[in-house]
């Protein structure tokens, strides 16, 4: 699945007007979706309400003019991506304080919990690039914006499996990434994972043990070590994540970076923890 199969051209709408509350713009955005047949006109005012509910416990102002509300509940038939352009920007009370002018919002059924986070973590990561967002924002269609979101989205998201099975060790050897790497284990479908504090085996030569202080190993960009562990549903999302922290300045096939091994378990006791609410 790619971003754009939950995003329809009819859910897409052009240079709206700055709206000094917030509960304006959702109110036109969740009626015009009603409109055009992407929500069902019994569900505007219970999204409208969710959508609200959201936001008062934190702002979905990400930072870099972009807004992201969302919401996943019971009654909706399927999931849909509704996006505006505001290019005059619009006060919104986003974590960097900067006016949105980018607004993606999510409304997804409330058993689509994994797929909700995938792609929220997977578009979260194409807005990055500045370009890109300039280039949506001066969007002349709801189609050209379309197509400039399929062109940065070209891997798509790897379906879950029937049982989860497969478990994953991941070392990433450099400082910084945290974000990076959890983010791409979140849009991967990642389940029940823990984080490792460890130290490589070359920081435990050099300090801790005295007949190896002073040789120098090569093959190590940095003493530093973090490892990850959980469960993957298909050794497919193993590929897929090396793809992800690949694109994120994150090589594993690049000596001394990491490494990522990924294997089937014959049991897997205990079950899959509550999903996470965003």
């Amino acid at each position: 699945m790619y971003v754009i199969d939950y995003l329809k051209p009819e859910g897409i709408f052009l240079n709206m007007k700055a709206y000094k509350k917030k509960e304006e713009l959702f109110k036109i955005l969740v009626r015009r979706a009603c409109e055009v047949g992407l929500v069902p006109g019994e569900m505007e005012e219970p999204v409208l309400n969710e959508l609200l509910a959201r936001e008062a416990q934190s702002t979905t102002g990400i930072g870099e003019g972009i807004a992201i509300p969302h919401c996943k509940m019971e009654g909706l038939p399927h999931a849909v991506i509704i996006a505006a352009t505001i290019p005059e920007g619009m006060k919104y009370g986003s974590v960097d304080g900067k006016p949105v002018r980018l607004l993606f919002s999510f409304l997804f059924p409330a058993d689509q919990g994994t797929q909700y986070l995938q792609v929220l973590a997977k578009l979260s990561r194409i807005l990055k690039e500045e370009a890109l967002r300039n280039r949506l924002i001066l969007s002349s269609s709801p189609e050209e914006f379309r197509n400039i979101l399929a062109q940065a989205d070209v891997v798509p998201l790897v379906k879950e499996g029937k049982a989860a099975k497969i478990v994953f060790l991941l070392c990433i050897n450099e400082e910084g990434k945290e974000q990076e790497v959890s983010s791409s284990l979140v849009e991967v479908g990642a389940q029940t994972t823990v984080i490792l504090e460890t130290e490589t085996l070359q920081k435990k030569l050099l300090y801790d043990i005295p007949i190896f202080a002073g040789v120098k190993f090569f093959h190590s960009r940095t003493p530093y070590s973090k490892t990850y562990m959980g469960i993957l549903s298909s050794v497919e999302q193993a590929d897929y994540l090396a793809d992800l922290l690949k694109k994120q300045g994150i090589d594993l096939t690049s000596p001394g970076s990491g490494f990522l091994v990924a294997f089937e378990a014959g049991k897997v006791i205990g079950g899959i923890p509550e999903e996470l609410d965003v």
